[in-house]
């Protein structure tokens, strides 16, 4: 049974005290209870001659209790003489619900006791008991906190929100209880007047109103990303400096707009907390904010972190490298799906920063097309080694990748400077092949003597990790004529075989010997060898 009051009780209740109006609406008359109480509302009985004309027993108002665990009233069901009934409370029990109201103008009071009778129509006689003893305590602090913020900016576009928000989150009306207005008014509960709870009461706040996602927490640090300009200035207060957190600014919406994340969504700022932040502790860099469309990384003074400073920033948190990882690498996927390339997507380029490998943090699938796709253009490439850029990530980010399946067996020169080798490939193959240059490679071995072109006249290996020169078998390259091994430490050189090379066609050998290194047995036999006049001419120290 709904009760619904019309344009004429509207009227009265605009001439009337609210709370009087209330009472003779919904509390029961004390005359009809004291009467009920006597006795005298029962039926009246007649004899079978007496009854009135029609057969009709003659009847009064009928009134049953509704009691509460502890046996005493906190309702009735009265039904008058045409048999409708209706719901009133005890004075004791209205009583209750107006000291629960904190309106000066007792405005929820009627809201609550919709609430309390529905529970008692419905039959569930146990939630209205809980109502009055659980629900109502708490009344008071859930319609205080409404009250204030129900006009506010922040709640109206917040609080729709939250799950199963209202239509209208500021019509008390709109809520079924107290249960579902707490859910819905909670991230305020606890504020002042200016909805400031502290650092983490503001920031909370703005999180279980959706204007702000928490992205990740742990013991030490959490990271959260503003949804709104109001949740990017007034957690932070002075706390940073960035322009996307200053108050009429258009920066923090363009940036997202203009920079939108691969399904075509606004970007996210992270901005990076500590938790000593929210013990009042002053932190020397942080809140940092990340923006990776835009290209920000920053610390609270706007100040731009270098790439090599970040492993530095977030050392102290160790669970935070591993969560920027997968954010980019899901970043990295939708990037990558909608054609930009697995060398180009800049969400790659920030993962090198946090120590990410790219195999390990985007889809299977997503990969494995990448990686044929830079092996086909690897394949297509012109020119020197050096300038194969496919080649080079390839041999970064891959495994058992085979340099000579993308040179042309016909090249006379073979140039591997500064690629990572540990080991140069076989080039035994390349008969044209006079001249060899690994430069800077960070060779550790030099190839075995059947995998070098036979032809080979020039070998240029500076700046490596090699330990011995020249090989067993090397004595058998007669065209060899110039060697520059310069800068590599040196524990070994095999005398006997470069001595028989400089029998051959050897003209010029640079090995930047540090006698001190070498195996001292090896030392003497090396000495005596550059005390040869001949060998002399050919060696240069």
């Amino acid at each position: 049974m709904k009760y619904i009051i019309s344009e004429n009780q509207y009227n009265i209740l605009l001439r009337e005290d609210r709370v009087d109006f209330l009472r003779n609406q919904f509390v029961i008359d004390p005359k009809l209870l004291d009467k009920a109480t006597d006795g005298e509302n029962e039926e009246e009985e007649f004899e079978d001659g007496d009854r009135p004309a029609g057969g009709m027993k003659k009847s009064k108002e009928k009134i049953e209790p509704i009691q509460g665990h502890d046996g005493v009233d906190i309702a009735y069901i009265v039904t008058n003489k045409k048999g409708k009934s209706k719901v009133v409370l005890t004075d004791e029990i209205f009583t209750d619900i107006v000291d629960a109201d904190p309106t000066s103008k007792k405005e929820f009071v009627q809201w609550m006791i919709t609430v309390f009778m529905r529970h008692l129509k419905d039959g569930d006689v146990d939630q209205a008991i809980r109502f009055l003893t659980e629900d109502l305590p708490e009344a008071n602090e859930y319609l205080e906190v409404f009250d204030k913020v129900r006009k506010k900016k922040v709640f109206k576009t917040g609080a729709p929100n939250r799950p199963n928000a209202p239509e209208n989150v500021s019509d008390i009306t709109q809520y079924n209880d107290l249960a579902h207005l707490y859910s819905i008014v909670s991230p305020f509960i606890g504020a002042d007047d200016e909805g400031d709870g502290g650092l983490w009461g503001k920031l909370k706040k703005y999180i279980d109103l959706g204007h702000a996602k928490l992205a990740y927490r742990d013991n030490d640090v959490l990271v959260y990303t503003p949804q709104t300009i109001e949740s990017s200035c007034d957690p932070l207060g002075n706390l940073a400096s960035w322009c996307t957190r200053r108050e009429g600014n258009s920066y923090f919406d363009s940036y997202r707009r203009n920079n939108p994340k691969p399904d075509g969504s606004l970007s996210d700022y992270y901005v990076v907390m500590p938790k000593k932040l929210f013990d009042g502790d002053d932190e020397e860099m942080y809140p940092l904010q990340f923006h990776f469309e835009s290209g920000q990384l920053h610390d609270k003074n706007n100040r731009s972190i270098e790439r090599g400073e970040l492993p530095n920033v977030l050392s102290k948190f160790s669970g935070l490298t591993d969560f920027f990882k997968k954010e980019l690498g899901a970043l990295a996927t939708g990037d990558i799906r909608n054609g930009s390339g697995l060398m180009d997507s800049k969400y790659l380029n920030y993962l090198t920063k946090f120590g990410g490998n790219v195999k390990d943090v985007i889809d299977d699938d997503v990969w494995e097309a990448g990686v044929q796709s830079i092996r086909r253009l690897a394949s297509e490439q012109q020119g020197a080694l050096q300038n194969n850029k496919y080649l080079k990530w390839l041999m970064e980010n891959t495994e058992g990748v085979v340099i000579t399946d993308y040179l042309d067996r016909n090249m006379q020169v073979l140039d591997f400077s500064d690629m990572q080798l540990t080991q140069l490939p076989d080039l035994s193959e390349f008969t044209e092949c006079n001249r060899i240059t690994a430069n800077n490679c960070g060779l550790t071995s030099l190839p075995p003597i059947d995998q070098l072109p036979k032809g080979l006249e020039i070998l240029t290996i500076v700046g490596n990790q090699l330990p011995e020169f020249p090989l067993q078998g090397y004595e058998i390259l007669t065209t060899l004529f110039v060697v520059n091994a310069g800068k590599n430490p040196w524990r070994r050189i095999n005398v006997d075989i470069l001595e028989q090379l400089f029998e051959e066609k050897l003209a010029r050998v640079v090995l930047d010997v540090d006698l001190e290194n070498l195996e001292p047995d090896n030392r003497e036999s090396y000495e005596n060898m550059l005390k040869n006049s001949r060998a002399n001419g050919y060696m240069l120290q």
